[in-house]
């Protein structure tokens, strides 16, 4: 893959591409590249990048073989060979194993970001870039618009931020979000560089595909625009709950939250929404945030005049004091887990079990046995609810410690617990990754790895 400069570099500037992410401390970066025009382009281009840069990360291109298709090992050793030709490192990582019968999709992308995650680690890095385009990001957009019911919440019409975290660890970043694929194929044909088609994506059985087809006779400016104005709005509301959560909103051992009623009255209506949906997703262990009519209904628990009472909504329980809302995880559908030596699981949502011995633990709620092995080493503030339904360690059948409340010297070496976001900690979008910081900052946990990118105004 030969890639000289050319007059294609006015249409696109590399620069232009990629000067918001900082390359300076990185020792590598991984590009994702599949053989379609879209990865090729990205691929192109950082070269061409990186030939007007004194210094530069390696680059090393990653082709996952999901193995779903006959042609696809010919497309990983096509994009093997356009690498080899360019001086570019480049790895083949397959997905080995049964494939699921259903939501194959979904798994599938799973699978892939979870073999980028792991070639990341193995180089080294913590970016991975991704060739997303305009249309993709059009794509996403029509899709949301179509599951979003009435009064729904319009977050995801924001669509895909420019930088997502994976796994607290790796940013997925996508420099091609203003660029369209028409566009990112002349770029390519200008430079002779052909590219290969994966016929799974004319197969109208997909709705993005059908989505895609129907889109070429619509004009799309007006929904790029729409989506510029629903990502802003939520940079915005997301700043002001970000601000309000220090102050208004404790959080006792991780597993019960406390805002104050009073304060929460103050607020616009999208801020205390966003409040009451982010304290029952933490405290629910949900990965997504409630349905907007839940939360206009806890709303309207909270903002009553009613000086005690108590509802349950989405795994929650919402407790009414005079001053305060008080929301925990209700005492059902907790769960018991085994966890091997060397495994790492996560427990009901909300907590991340480490067992780095020789021996299975179980995990499940505390419950009355759990109060009794904590017998009277209880703190000040202590919550009996909450506690029933906080998680205990079992070692050879017995509890051996209530995490919530600190190791109470029975917990074996080498086996961790920590408190555990669903609602971030596996997929952090950019548009939210200064709320999610204010959240870990409530819950006096990490605060989570530092964008490389400056993603105001590139969506």
């Amino acid at each position: 893959m030969n890639v000289p400069p050319t007059n294609a570099d006015q249409d696109i500037d590399p620069a232009s591409v990629f000067d918001a992410i900082d390359f300076g401390e990185l020792r590598s970066v991984i590009v994702a590249v599949s053989g379609g025009s879209d990865s090729l382009a990205l691929l192109c281009l950082l070269i061409s990048y990186r030939a007007a840069q004194s210094t530069f990360p390696k680059i090393i291109a990653v082709t996952i073989d999901h193995g779903l298709r006959p042609e696809s090992a010919d497309e990983a050793h096509f994009v093997a060979g356009l690498c080899k030709t360019a001086g570019i490192e480049h790895r083949i990582l397959n997905w080995d194993g049964p494939k699921p019968d259903t939501g194959l999709s979904a798994k599938a992308r799973d699978v892939r970001y979870k073999l980028l995650c792991r070639a990341a680690r193995d180089a080294g890095t913590d970016v991975i870039l991704a060739g997303h385009t305009l249309d993709d990001q059009i794509e996403t957009f029509v899709m949301r618009s179509a599951r979003t019911g009435e009064g729904g919440s319009d977050r995801g019409l924001a669509g895909m931020a420019l930088a997502t975290l994976l796994d607290r660890e790796v940013w997925l970043v996508r420099p091609l979000l203003d660029a369209s694929r028409e566009k990112l194929r002349d770029y390519l044909r200008a430079r002779g560089i052909a590219w290969r088609d994966d016929p799974s994506n004319e197969n109208p059985k997909y709705e993005r595909v059908r989505i895609r087809k129907a889109l070429r006779l619509v004009d799309s400016r007006e929904m790029v625009c729409e989506i510029v104005e629903k990502a802003n709005k939520r940079r915005a509301l997301n700043d002001k709950v970000a601000e309000f959560l220090p102050d208004c909103v404790t959080i006792h051992h991780g597993i019960r939250a406390e805002v104050s009623r009073a304060d929460l009255v103050l607020q616009e209506e999208g801020v205390q929404q966003l409040v009451v949906a982010i304290l029952m997703a933490t405290m629910g262990g949900q990965s997504y945030l409630p349905p907007v009519e839940n939360c206009e209904k806890a709303l309207e628990h909270i903002c009553s005049q009613r000086l005690s009472g108590r509802i349950t909504m989405n795994r929650c329980v919402l407790q009414l004091s005079k001053n305060k809302a008080v929301i925990y995880r209700e005492m059902r559908s907790l769960p018991n887990i085994a966890v091997e030596p060397g495994e790492i699981a996560i427990w009901d949502g909300r907590y991340r079990i480490g067992n780095h011995t020789n021996k299975s633990i179980k995990i499940r709620a505390t419950g009355i046995l759990g109060l009794e092995f904590l017998g009277d080493v209880r703190p000040s503030n202590f919550h009996r609810p909450s506690t029933l339904s906080s998680p205990a360690v079992l070692l050879d059948g017995d509890i051996v410690d209530v995490p919530a409340f600190g190791n109470h010297g029975k917990l074996a070496e080498g086996i961790s617990v920590t408190r555990h976001l669903a609602l971030f900690d596996h997929i952090l979008s950019g548009y939210d990754e200064m709320l999610a910081q204010s959240v870990a900052e409530t819950f006096q946990l990490q605060g989570y790895k530092r964008s490389p990118v400056n993603q105001i105004n590139k969506n």
